[in-house]
């Protein structure tokens, strides 16, 4: 009895559920409404791991839905329901073939006819010009582009959007013309596989540059004059703060050529900032004055630029050492012969004499009285001075860059001697109230005036009545008028004074009949 219990319970439990089935109405596992047309205009871009779709409008539809499959048999599956007109699958492999279509609902959610299959393959789209350089100086450029192996056309152009471009076979490389001006220039490309896919838009840029040019030079320290081995800063900046360069400095007539660079080391103050500079230490082999500076430059790309004359000129010298002046070695009324030590120069061009009657003697033509060629010659006369004057002497070595160095100054007297006394003649043209005197020319070189005395006593000195005063060299005869020559003799003398004061005095004459 008890095994039959529960058998009746199951038998009676199955009765009740087949009735209520009976009156079920059946509804099929897919519904479909054949009115709701399929998507037209169904195309695929494909990228790197994705595939993005687009179909056109459906009317009365707001809900698509999107089927894929991995093959041609039609074994598609549900992949996603999109409520545009777009659809991203990301959920794909490089280089796998993914077939699609898409179907509209309607507002009861019934699906539509589905559009036919399209197949794409994503893959990886490049371009890239001139292997990857960064720029050119050639508008002719040589463009390497990668897609798969089904990729059927691709159109290139200038425009992102890829108008002007015109689709062509597809082909690994493609020359290709760029245009000026100078600047950024990017070329853009699509791709088309055999089924139609489309790929996005791929890129690469590269930098036109047909010139170089230096905009501006500069030394330090100042002022520009430096010895051999001393350490120059030089700085160059380019025109367009060009980077990557190659800048170099000469100095005009030797063949050495010093680099400065853009990298923020050895005196460059910051890298790749368009401006090259270096701390040049100064070869000994270069001397020169006021030497001309030229800079070059050689752009990243080739370009050379026009040599630039540096506005600041450059010395790079080793001034001579002095020598040292003796002294006066001898003197006469008119010379004096000066002495000095020999010049250890390497350089040595010659001696320079230079004469002052002030202590202050300079390096000026009109106080130049010789140059002297011979190294070992160290003594000099000086001839043609005046007499009794004291002079100042220096000299000055002079290299083969015409840099001085100065001696010494020293100071010599000409001998100080009595003056030729003047002969002085009869008196001539006599009258009552005036007489004619003239006298012999004097040729002291110290000359400095004649002095006529007059006494109506024989034995005229200089404390006698002085008549005139004469300063003229040239001048050696005087008119003595207001004399009374009838009841008087008249007795007469001529000194002749010199610079240093020293006269002598001539024969004395009278008027006597």
């Amino acid at each position: 009895m008890r095994r039959i219990v529960p058998v009746l319970m199951i038998w009676m439990l199955a009765s009740i559920l087949g009735g209520c089935l009976d009156r079920a109405t059946e509804v099929p596992l897919s519904v479909s409404n054949e009115a709701v047309p399929a998507p037209e205009g169904l195309s695929a871009r494909v990228g790197d791991g994705r595939i993005t779709l687009h179909w056109h409008a459906v009317a009365g539809v707001s809900v698509y839905r999107v089927y894929r499959s991995v093959d041609a048999a039609g074994n598609s599956q549900r992949l996603a329901e999109a409520a545009d007109t777009s659809y991203v699958d990301t959920n794909v492999m490089n280089g796998r073939l993914y077939y699609y279509s898409v179907a509209g609902l309607d507002e009861d959610r019934l699906e539509g006819k589905r559009c036919l299959e399209i197949y794409a393959i994503p893959a990886v789209y490049s371009i890239i010009i001139n292997g990857g350089e960064t720029a050119t100086r050639s508008t002719s450029v040589v463009l390497t582009l990668s897609a798969p192996a089904t990729t059927d056309q691709m159109v290139l152009a200038t425009d992102p959007t890829l108008a002007g471009g015109v689709w062509e076979t597809y082909a690994a490389t493609r020359n290709w013309q760029i245009v000026a001006p100078d600047g950024i220039k990017r070329v853009y490309a699509g791709f088309r596989d055999r089924g139609g896919a489309l790929s996005p838009v791929v890129s690469d840029s590269i930098t036109l540059d047909t010139y170089a040019r230096v905009a501006s030079m500069a030394i330090s320290p100042v002022p520009r004059r430096y010895g051999p081995g001393a350490t120059v800063h030089f700085s160059m900046h380019v025109e367009d703060n060009e980077r990557g360069g190659a800048a170099s400095v000469s100095f005009e007539g030797f063949s050495l050529r010093e680099d400065l660079y853009d990298d923020g080391k050895g005196g460059d103050a910051t890298a790749d900032d368009g401006v090259y500079e270096a701390d040049v230490h100064l070869p000994i082999s270069i001397r020169g004055a006021d030497m001309t500076v030229l800079g070059d430059f050689i752009d990243r790309v080739g370009n050379a630029a026009p040599q630039l004359e540096c506005p600041d000129k450059i010395s790079i010298t080793d001034p001579p050492g002095a020598v040292e002046l003796i002294g006066a070695v001898d003197s006469s009324t008119t010379s004096i012969t000066i002495r000095w030590t020999t010049s250890q120069e390497g350089h040595f061009q010659s001696y320079r004499i230079y004469r002052s009657t002030s202590p202050v003697v300079s390096e000026t033509p009109v106080q130049l009285v010789q140059e002297l060629s011979d190294m070992a010659q160290t003594q000099y006369s000086d001839g043609s001075l005046k007499e009794g004057v004291q002079y100042y002497y220096r000299i000055f070595v002079v290299n083969d860059l015409d840099e001085t160095a100065g001696s010494n100054t020293i100071s010599a007297h000409t001998f100080d001697a009595y003056p030729d006394p003047a002969v002085l003649d009869p008196p001539s043209s006599r009258g009552s109230t005036r007489v004619t005197l003239s006298w012999s020319l004097n040729g002291a070189t110290d000359f400095r005036e004649y002095r006529l005395y007059r006494s109506t006593q024989p034995g005229v000195t200089t404390a006698s009545i002085l008549v005139t005063t004469i300063t003229d060299r040239e001048r050696t005869y005087y008119d003595d008028t207001g004399l009374d020559l009838t009841g008087n003799t008249y007795y007469y003398r001529v000194y002749v004074f010199d610079l240093g004061g020293k006269n002598s005095r001539s024969n004395e004459v009278d008027t006597a009949p």
